[in-house]
């Protein structure tokens, strides 16, 4: 009797500690309207952590953000009932990030993800291979994303001074502004809270071997958040007449990001939808469609791409951009 009721206070207190978390952090309050309604709603049916965490599921799906979300680790609970719509982390792959210099002296760069802690450092070796050449293809298809802070940090390779990016967060019931910036010399960051004040933070700045270069940007339907951040930031950023998007549709519109919490010692995670950020110009791609809709589509579009379709028009984009605008007059 006493471990099924220790069983049951455990189950509750994770439930309730999910409960709180979600409720001080997502992003859009109007979706927590009823959500007081949710704390106590399980109290009799959870039994132990397993049903804890179907229930948490349960309350999750409530808000209707397919990003907000459980991940459980397999010895998390003792019941392999505990289904709660589990995706497997991805392993890093070997061509996460690759670059070639091509004999007509035009810089090839495939970055497949940002969700990987050295992929800065992988894409700074890449960037060291190219750049000398001419123009860049910089190739981001399937990216759909991953953190923050890599791929804000990828700009400083294309970029020497420029706003970046804004991020909006939860701060109590208002919101907390945090706007990054380049410099020839920095990477930094200014949050403002809603109380007035301001907090600075200085990042690792990358050298912009590849800035003022003309850039043709390769992009699909799955390229997505982080990738679409830095796809702003550079045609927002660029030099007119010198940045061209080539791909088979618009991106996602995935101008949300999530903030992983942990609990049961890292076992069990929630990603909570907690930001939304901003291109340089202000502009909010949406949350996918849950609310606003609104991609980066491209400046030339390419509805049969299987890969090497859209990096020949790409070629042959960046060919145009490299050719001087005038001929030498015969005389």
């Amino acid at each position: 009797m006493c471990n099924k009721a220790s069983a049951s206070n455990l189950g509750r207190e994770l439930y309730h500690a999910i409960w709180k978390e979600v409720g001080e952090n997502f992003f859009d309050i109007s979706r927590l309207k009823n959500w007081d309604s949710w704390e106590h709603n399980f109290d009799t049916v959870i039994d132990d952590e397993a049903a804890a965490l179907r229930c948490a599921a349960e309350m999750l799906a409530s808000l209707d953000d397919p990003f907000t979300k459980l991940a459980v680790t397999p010895e998390s609970c003792s019941s392999p009932s505990a289904d709660v719509g589990v995706e497997a982390d991805k392993p890093a792959e070997p061509n996460d990030v690759m670059a070639v210099l091509t004999k007509s002296n035009v810089g090839y760069l495939r970055i497949g993800t940002f969700n990987r802690k050295d992929i800065a450092d992988l894409v700074e070796v890449a960037v060291a291979k190219i750049a000398g050449c001419d123009g860049v293809i910089l190739d981001l298809r399937n990216n759909n994303g991953g953190m923050v802070q890599e791929a804000l940090e990828c700009c400083g390779f294309f970029l020497c001074e420029a706003l970046l990016s804004t991020l909006e967060s939860r701060h109590g019931n208002a919101t907390k502004s945090e706007r990054y910036f380049l410099n020839l010399n920095q990477f930094y960051s200014i949050a403002k809270l809603p109380d007035g004040s301001r907090s600075d933070d200085l990042f690792n700045r990358r050298k912009p071997l590849l800035a003022n270069k003309p850039i043709v940007l390769i992009i699909n339907d799955v390229t997505a958040s982080a990738s679409e951040m830095i796809i702003a930031a550079i045609v927002q950023n660029g030099v007119a007449g010198q940045v061209h998007i080539v791909g088979s549709g618009a991106t996602l519109g995935k101008g949300i990001c999530q903030e992983i919490y942990e609990f049961l010692a890292g076992k069990v995670q929630v990603a909570i939808t907690r930001f939304r950020w901003l291109a340089p110009g202000g502009q909010w791609l949406g949350d996918c469609g849950q609310t606003v809709e609104d991609g980066i589509a491209p400046d030339t579009l390419v509805l049969e791409d299987h890969g090497p379709e859209a990096l020949k028009v790409a070629s042959d984009e960046l060919r145009k951009m490299l050719v001087p605008t005038h001929s030498k007059v015969q005389l």
